[in-house]
């Protein structure tokens, strides 16, 4: 009988109903939770979650640390979705949400969200050892990856020698991500 449920609950992830897009979500104690989304919730802050075994819930942001939509994986961050285009010791995000004022609740306590400064669109720098998130402006970039990758000489010299450009993060955190 088990056998059966498992085998009809992995045919309705396989068969994701046309709106939702099959996803694997990580939820704040690391449990993973395979399932779908509601397309368009990453960027509301909030994912409508459909698990395999039909079960519904809401998400925020402050609720998961990650999820993984069609080979994408976005971290929840600050009470936001970030969607990792560089994973590293040094990780390249870009903002999806913005959740900045919105109510927060847990249990019946009720809070307004703090996220980070920035917009959606906008990158970011994780340090993964120290999990500092630091937003990359096209002004500042330079100075802020000198001053947050400190432990990489041949990157650090390529950032002085202004080898890269706003436009080229990707390519920047990879070489830092490189370094030995």
């Amino acid at each position: 009988m088990f056998a059966i449920l498992a085998l009809v609950g992995l045919e309705a992830i396989s068969q994701v109903s046309a709106g939702f897009q099959k996803t694997t979500i990580t939820l704040a104690n690391n449990q993973q939770v395979e399932g779908a989304i509601k397309e368009g919730g990453i960027a509301k802050g909030t994912v409508q979650f459909v698990a395999a075994s039909g079960s519904k819930k809401s998400y925020s942001a402050a609720e998961l640390n990650a999820l993984t939509v069609n080979g994408e994986t976005y971290l929840a961050l600050s009470n936001d979705f970030y969607k990792v285009l560089v994973n590293g010791k040094a990780s390249l995000l870009q903002k999806q949400s913005d959740n900045s004022g919105k109510m927060i609740f847990n249990g019946s306590e009720a809070s307004v969200a703090t996220t980070t400064e920035g917009k959606i669109g906008e990158w970011y720098l994780l340090n993964t050892a120290t999990g500092d998130l630091h937003l990359l402006g096209k002004k500042n970039f330079d100075t802020v990856l000198v001053n947050a990758l400190t432990d990489c000489p041949a990157f650090l010299a390529d950032l002085k020698a202004k080898t890269f450009a706003y436009d080229q993060l990707a390519q920047a955190i990879g070489k830092y991500n490189q370094c030995k």
